[in-house]
């Protein structure tokens, strides 16, 4: 290591990178980062995670020589009809908070090339985009996937998993195409392939994306006894319960604090044509009844086109959720799954702990991601917005 002065500012630029915006690690590898975070002690040394680096390493290693030979022997004529062969990609399954998306952020933010990181439903709903563009065109799926060998090497997805017939559909003939083209698959997933879209309608025809899956990427199961999800920083009080008037006042409170006192309005607000009540809202942040909300079935894209518009969401009177709640529940995981990927400030109101909100019921195991991801946004420095949160 360099003298104590150059240590110190090392130290403090990790500390800026572990914050959650991997701002300073542009120039190591993977595995140089990883080893940098074991050695200051903000995660755990695990066998599983650096077996793990190491196959990212590899990938990263790979695709650097791909991207140098196109450099080198191709020009810019010939670029466009060289395919490459795709590097063989990562499929790295688990439960909730082992640290697959600490890994997976490690590696996309470390390489150096054209890359996309997205979750699942963002993708499919950028696809649905495409096809209804390319409506009565011939081979509309290897249109989508040419073009996106031009945006990017690499595609990286974070908590992969198909829960509808319409995307299940799709993805046989949409990852042969982007394997075609040369693009690499990394992908997180708490499913192993086998188990993607279990019991899902027309199964048989989504067959052919698990084995392609297993056969571009190498298939990893991921364990461990720590929890990655609250390794970075300390909790802050934004889920309130029991549902009681100190959590109204909380609500408000919070409110208040994160529009910054500006003026509110109560006037409901229109997402694709359907009205949704709102509590208030002012400037890029409001306020939801969770029945308001969740309460009818939303696709993805209502909650896209929410987390674009806002970076505080509130949410009161969040129920203890029963087993014949199903559309509610499932609403409820895609709001959180789309919040956590754009790093919404989210506060809620609810009538019990996070750990008690779906105490049994079929979706109890989707419903695990829910609750992690629920606890994970409670860090003090959650959020894109950077505001202080409000102390009580």
């Amino acid at each position: 290591m360099a003298a104590d002065s150059n240590g110190k500012k090392f130290v403090s630029s990790i500390r800026e990178t572990v914050s959650g915006d991997f701002i300073k690690i542009k120039s190591m590898t993977p595995l140089e980062y990883y080893q940098q975070q074991v050695e200051f002690g903000f995660i755990q040394k695990d066998p599983q995670q650096k077996e793990v680096i190491d196959q990212l390493q590899h990938i990263y290693t790979e695709l650097l020589k791909q991207e140098n030979a196109r450099t080198r022997f191709l020009n810019k004529f010939l670029h466009t009809l060289v395919i490459s062969k795709p590097v063989k990609g990562l499929y790295l399954w688990g439960s909730v908070g082992v640290g697959k998306t600490f890994l997976l952020d490690t590696f996309y933010h470390c390489l150096p090339l054209k890359k996309m990181r997205l979750h699942f439903h963002q993708f499919m709903a950028r696809i649905h985009r495409e096809l209804t563009h390319l409506q009565g065109i011939k081979n509309p799926l290897d249109i989508i996937a040419k073009k996106l060998s031009r945006e990017t090497n690499v595609i990286c997805f974070d908590e992969f998993f198909v829960d509808n017939v319409a995307d299940a559909m799709l993805l046989g003939g949409l990852l042969s195409a982007l394997f075609k083209y040369g693009i690499c698959f990394i992908a997180t997933s708490n499913f192993k392939p086998e188990d993607l879209y279990k019991e899902g309608l027309q199964r048989e025809q989504f067959i052919p994306a698990i084995k392609l899956i297993k056969q571009h990427t190498q298939v990893f199961h991921l364990t461990s006894h720590y929890d990655y999800r609250l390794r970075y920083s300390p909790q802050t009080e934004v889920y309130f319960t029991p549902l009681d008037e100190q959590a109204e006042i909380n609500m408000e409170k919070s409110f208040q604090h994160f529009s910054n006192y500006q003026p509110a309005t109560h006037t409901a607000i229109e997402l694709f044509h359907r009205i949704i009540p709102i509590r208030k809202q002012a400037g890029n942040v409001i306020w939801f009844e969770f029945i308001d909300l969740c309460g009818i079935p939303r696709s993805v894209k209502d909650f896209l086109e929410l987390s674009q518009k806002y970076k505080t969401v509130l949410i009161s009177n969040v129920p203890v959720l029963r087993t014949d709640q199903k559309n509610l529940i499932t609403s409820f995981i895609k709001l959180i799954d789309v919040f956590y990927d754009a790093k919404i400030r989210l506060i809620i109101s609810a009538q019990a702990p996070i750990e008690e909100l779906y105490p049994e019921g079929p979706l109890r195991f989707e419903f695990a991601r829910t609750q992690s991801r629920l606890t994970e946004m409670q860090r003090i420095d959650w959020g894109t917005d950077k505001s202080q949160p409000f102390q009580f």
